[in-house]
């Protein structure tokens, strides 16, 4: 009996399904995994050749995983499924089928919320057994045109019972240009998220905020708790071993985990002790201000640590905590980031713009907060989107609709035009008095002409030629002051910049998953 999981993500650096997918082969399953990063559904020959695959595997049923970025094309190829195979079961899985479950049964025929690992093991012990899907656990279906959800399974809390991740794993398929090859190390370079050999892992599941415009918030009420649950630090090390033995060359590891960094100081010294004797390479950690401790960072940084990212979204505490439900202030941050300056580490720190409940006051104080952060610093501004079943999506619901956008296929690095956001961005590169003089023009008289052409040009100056230098500064001191090194890396890092400004400008569309 065989079994097909596919992803419609545009990278193929994913975590979730792959790792059900491993779990299957390690329990003795026949699953096939299909990465469909540029499926095109108007064309006859990736249809042809996706219907053709489908049909020599004969699968029990069909999986499919995805985020609210990747619903359209989930949709257009689950319909030219349903098409072809009406008779094989279609099921959809990920963040944003658990939290938009009618939605998705549009197209699907179950929907698995949650974590689907155990779900999974159910369905292909039913499918073997010839019995129906609506008594297993985690699933959603239409009865009678009525949505039933059934029982969950309890959260998976020995992570290392489940099998390590690959690089390749054993029957992984990609479909390109109308045919499907066996995946191999040149499509994942050519694939990654990233460029530069950057491997992700996650060491950790669970988070421990809510903060009310991300799905761990969906997430604690659905379990009605969602602790932090780590794999062993053995565990760990094995599929990083592992990714350096089998897969391309890894230049980075990147520890995707929500927060990494809120572990006990024993955990954390363990983990660096061994990281150092047997990985040794650059990576990259992302935490919450108050975990970022001296402490910590001298043990992260012996340890390689190359980039650390935080998240400021407002500078505006009132933003922060009324509307984010963030228990973090601007100072809280500052003085991380004040921290994260001492040591030889590149930071990236995360913005959130656009957001309705947003005063011009609330965006300037974001502007000041960056403009007194310790440069260099690199800026990740994302625009807010409501997804679904989050505290902020509901909130907007009854406040101010009519500024919701469909989070489905909404690029969140294309954010509106407006002169805030252009401040925002120029915040951490313009010199400061200057960009002190700009924000008390705002503050003054925001919809000046002279307010605005003053802007603009201190814009264009600030991008063309702080920025270039700012960044070269931020990849030296990623690779521990390294002058060469750093011009090495710069077409890289061009490059990705290039990429994401073309996202900004809404002629590029982000790679789901990212």
């Amino acid at each position: 009996m065989n079994i097909l999981l596919i992803s419609v993500q545009r990278n193929l650096d994913i975590i979730g399904l792959k790792g059900l997918h491993h779990l299957l082969l390690d329990r003795g399953w026949q699953s096939y995994l299909l990465y469909l990063p540029r499926f095109d559904p108007d064309s006859p020959d990736d249809n042809a050749a996706l219907a053709c695959f489908v049909r020599e595997l004969t699968p029990a049923f069909i999986g499919i995983s995805l985020m609210a970025i990747d619903y359209s094309v989930a949709k257009r190829v689950s319909r030219a499924l349903k098409e072809a195979f009406p008779e094989i079961p279609l099921i959809w899985g990920g963040i944003h089928a658990t939290t938009a479950p009618e939605m998705c049964l549009e197209d699907a025929d179950y929907v698995c919320i949650g974590e689907g690992e155990q779900t999974m093991l159910d369905l292909a012990e039913a499918a073997q057994q010839g019995r129906s899907f609506h008594d297993v656990k985690n699933l959603c279906f239409l009865e009678n045109g009525a949505l039933h959800r059934n029982p969950m399974h309890p959260l998976v809390t020995e992570l290392d019972e489940l099998p390590i991740s690959r690089q390749i794993p054993q029957n992984s398929f990609v479909l390109l240009n109308g045919a499907i090859h066996s995946l191999t190390a040149g499509h994942l370079v050519r694939f990654r998220r990233y460029r530069g050999g950057v491997y992700k892992i996650l060491s950790s599941r669970g988070c421990p905020y809510a903060c009310s415009y991300c799905v761990n918030s969906f997430l604690k009420t659905l379990y009605a708790h969602n602790p932090i649950r780590r794999r062993s630090i053995g565990h760990v090390m094995e599929e990083l071993e592992t990714a350096m033995q089998e897969g391309p060359r890894l230049t980075y590891v990147d520890i995707t985990d929500d927060c990494f960094l809120a572990c006990t100081r024993e955990y954390l010294e363990s983990f660096c002790s061994e990281y150092r004797a047997r990985i040794n390479l650059p990576f990259i950690v992302k935490g919450a201000p108050r975990y970022f401790t001296q402490e910590k960072m001298d043990l992260l940084v012996d340890a390689g640590l190359a980039w650390a990212n935080m998240g400021l979204q407002s500078g505006s505490d009132r933003i922060c905590k009324e509307v984010y439900l963030r228990q973090t202030t601007a100072a809280d941050f500052l003085k991380a980031a004040q921290l994260i300056h001492r040591y030889p580490v590149a930071a990236y720190y995360d913005v959130i713009v656009d957001n309705p409940f947003e005063s011009l006051e609330d965006e300037l104080k974001t502007a000041e907060t960056l403009l007194e952060t310790p440069r260099p610093f690199y800026l990740e501004i994302f625009s807010l989107t409501f997804y679904y079943g989050t505290q902020l999506y509901e909130r907007a619901k009854n406040e101010c609709p009519e500024r919701i956008k469909p989070a489905v296929d909404r690029d969140y690095y294309f954010r509106e035009k407006r002169d805030a956001n252009v401040l925002i961005e120029i915040a951490g590169f313009l010199h400061r008095p200057l960009m002190r003089r700009l924000i008390a023009a705002f503050r003054r008289h925001a919809n000046a002409p002279t307010t605005r052409l003053a802007l603009r040009l201190a814009a264009f100056y600030a991008k063309t030629f702080l920025r270039p230098i700012a960044y070269f500064r931020l990849i030296r001191r990623s690779l521990h002051g390294s002058f060469w090194r750093a011009c090495a890396a710069m077409p890289l890092f061009l490059s990705e910049g290039a990429i994401r400004y073309l996202k900004t400008k809404g002629w590029l569309k982000t790679p789901a998953g990212e």
